[in-house]
C-alpha cells in the first residue's frame, strides 16, 4: 500500500503539533475515513517496527497525546498570555481523535527516541509554540531565566522534581541558569544535549546546525555518549547535524546574545504607553501606566533584553523621577512625573 505523500507530511505535522487550524481540521476529517485510517496505521507500523519498547510506555504517552489533542481540538494552537477562544466541536472530530489516540501514542514515543528527549509529564508540561512572532522573557520553576527568540519553542515542566532539570528547545534562546550543583540543567535540541550547573549561554538550533555560545560559566555539549565540547566563556561550538562535524572557536559571546535579545528593547522616542504594551507581551505580565500625563511622554532608553522586568521598570520610571509599583495580582504600574515635570531624558 502506497501512502500519499501529502498525508504522510500532514501526519508528521500533526504529531509535531505544527498543524494550522485548517490543517488539523482536514487531517481529522481524513482519519475519520477507513481509507486514511488504514494509511495512518501503516505509517505507525513503519515507525514502531523493531521497537517493542514503545508499547510499554503506552499509558504515559496516551496522557501526553490526550493533552495535545485537547489543545488542537479546542483550537488552542498557541500558548500565549491571553486565553484562545474556544470553539464548539463537531462530534465527528472527537470520534476521529479518539480512534487514533492509542496507535499514535506509540509513534510519538518512537519519534522521540532518536532525539533522546525527556518525557515531560503531560499534566506538568508547559509549551510555547512557534507561532508566536515576538521575543519573550520567561522565568522557569527553579528561578532560571530564558529569553526565547520569536518563532522558537520551549517545553519545560511546571516543577523540576527529579535529579535533573530538563527542557526541550526548538529554535533559539538565551539561558541564565540558577546554580544548583546537585541538579544539572539539561537542554535538548534534537539529538544534541547541553548540560550546565549554573551559567549563561545562547543556543541556536535548526534542522542542520546546533550552535552553543557561552557568556558565563561552563557547559558540556554532547550527542549520545560523545562529548562534542566543553565550553568556557566566549567559546562557541557548532555541530553540523547532516555531516556530524564539530567546529569550535573563540567568539564575543555577549555580542552574539545582544544582537537579537535587544530586539524590541531599544526605545528611541517611544511613549510610556507603547512601552508598557511591549513589555506586557515580552514578559507575560500586565504592565500599565495609570498616570494620564505620563502615558504620552516619550522615552529614550536601551536594554540588552536579558534583564528582569523589575530592573527595566525601575530604570524607565527613574527617567521621569518616579518608581514602579507591583500590585497583588502581579501587575506592574509605571509611575512618574508627566512631560511637564522635571525630566532626566
Amino acid at each position: 500500500m502506497q501512502v500519499p505523500q501529502f498525508f504522510a507530511d500532514l501526519f508528521r505535522k500533526y504529531l509535531d503539533n505544527t498543524c494550522s487550524p485548517e490543517e488539523a481540521e482536514y487531517f481529522l476529517s481524513l482519519v475519520n475515513s477507513d481509507e486514511y485510517r488504514a494509511y495512518a496505521a501503516l505509517l505507525i507500523d513503519r515507525l514502531i517496527s523493531g521497537v517493542p519498547e514503545a508499547h510499554n510506555r503506552e499509558h504515559d504517552l496516551k496522557a501526553r497525546l490526550d493533552q495535545r489533542l485537547h489543545l488542537i481540538l479546542e483550537n488552542d494552537y498557541s500558548t500565549t498570555f491571553e486565553p484562545a477562544p474556544v470553539k464548539r466541536l463537531r462530534p465527528w472530530r472527537w470520534v476521529a481523535a479518539a480512534s487514533i489516540v492509542v496507535m499514535v501514542a506509540a509513534a510519538v514515543y518512537y519519534w522521540m527516541l532518536p532525539q533522546q528527549q525527556p518525557q515531560l509529564a503531560a499534566n506538568h508540561s508547559l509549551s510555547f509554540t512557534p507561532s508566536v512572532n515576538y521575543t519573550r522573557y520567561l522565568t522557569l520553576p527553579d528561578g532560571s531565566t530564558v529569553v526565547l527568540h520569536s518563532g522558537s519553542k520551549l517545553e519545560f515542566p511546571s516543577s523540576f522534581t527529579g535529579a535533573t532539570r530538563e527542557v526541550i528547545l526548538e529554535g533559539e534562546a538565551y539561558f541564565d541558569i540558577s546554580h544548583d550543583p546537585g541538579k544539572p540543567f539539561i537542554i535538548h535540541t534534537g539529538k544534541v544535549k547541553t548540560t550546565v550547573l549554573g551559567t549563561a549561554f545562547n543556543i541556536k538550533a535548526d534542522e542542520k546546525h546546533v550552535v552553543v555560545s557561552v557568556t558565563r560559566g561552563k557547559v558540556r555539549v554532547e550527542t549520545g555518549s560523545e562529548v562534542l565540547a566543553v565550553l568556557a566563556p566566549n567559546e562557541q561550538v557548532e555541530f553540523n547535524l547532516p555531516e556530524e562535524k564539530t567546529k569550535q572557536q573563540k567568539v564575543n559571546a555577549n555580542n552574539i546574545v545582544t544582537d537579537w535579545t535587544k530586539e524590541d528593547m531599544v526605545f528611541n522616542g517611544n511613549t510610556f504607553e507603547e512601552i508598557a504594551g511591549m513589555l506586557s507581551k515580552r514578559y507575560g505580565v500586565n504592565v500599565q501606566v495609570n498616570n494620564e500625563s505620563l502615558k504620552n511622554c516619550k522615552v529614550r532608553a536601551s536594554f540588552s533584553g536579558t534583564e528582569k522586568l523589575e530592573y527595566v521598570a525601575s530604570i524607565l520610571c527613574g527617567i521621569k523621577n518616579g518608581e514602579y509599583e507591583q500590585l497583588k495580582d502581579g501587575t506592574i504600574v509605571l509611575n512618574g512625573e508627566g512631560c511637564d515635570g522635571p525630566s532626566k531624558e
